[in-house]
């Protein structure tokens, strides 16, 4: 059974899945990666192999899009906090 593990990427460059071998775009944000050898994960092969892993990931984002946009404004758009709540759903 492949273990998969979530990494924050400080590098940001481009990177191939190591299951099945599609472009990754590390874009200095966590990626899930395999535990044993570090190698980074798409997001298709995490759904399939960790869904809990990668809709965490999915809600870590969603809440970084939701603090850029209301960072000016006292609270932030409907979309965005509705974009945040279906996240959290998954």
């Amino acid at each position: 059974m492949t273990r998969l593990v979530i990494q924050l990427d400080v590098e940001g460059m481009q990177d191939v899945c190591a299951l099945c071998g599609a472009q990754v775009l590390l874009a200095r944000q966590p990626q899930l990666v395999l535990a044993e050898t570090r190698d980074v994960v798409c997001r298709d092969c995490g759904r399939k192999r960790a869904p809990s892993l990668a809709a965490l990931l999915d809600l870590a984002h969603a809440a970084e899009r939701v603090g850029r946009v209301g960072r000016h404004t006292i609270a932030p758009p409907l979309n965005a906090l509705l974009d945040l709540a279906h996240a959290a759903e998954k």
